[in-house]
């Protein structure tokens, strides 16, 4: 009952949901946060969705 390892499964499932669905042809997604917008940030991180000052910060990391 590890609230970080719960989350971090949770995340896991639902981006898998996400790319099984992405690759049955759906191509638009809205999550509800719920107030939980750290979970679908990890989610969207997963899937390959960054925010620009993510990508700013990896390319200046690289």
């Amino acid at each position: 009952k590890d609230p970080q390892t719960h989350a971090l499964v949770a995340s896991a499932v639902a981006a898998e949901q996400v790319l099984d669905l992405v690759e049955r042809g759906v191509g638009d997604f809205h999550f509800y946060t719920m107030n939980r917008a750290d979970l679908v940030f990890a989610v969207c991180h997963m899937i390959g969705i960054r925010s620009h000052e993510a990508e700013a910060a990896g390319s200046a990391a690289a």
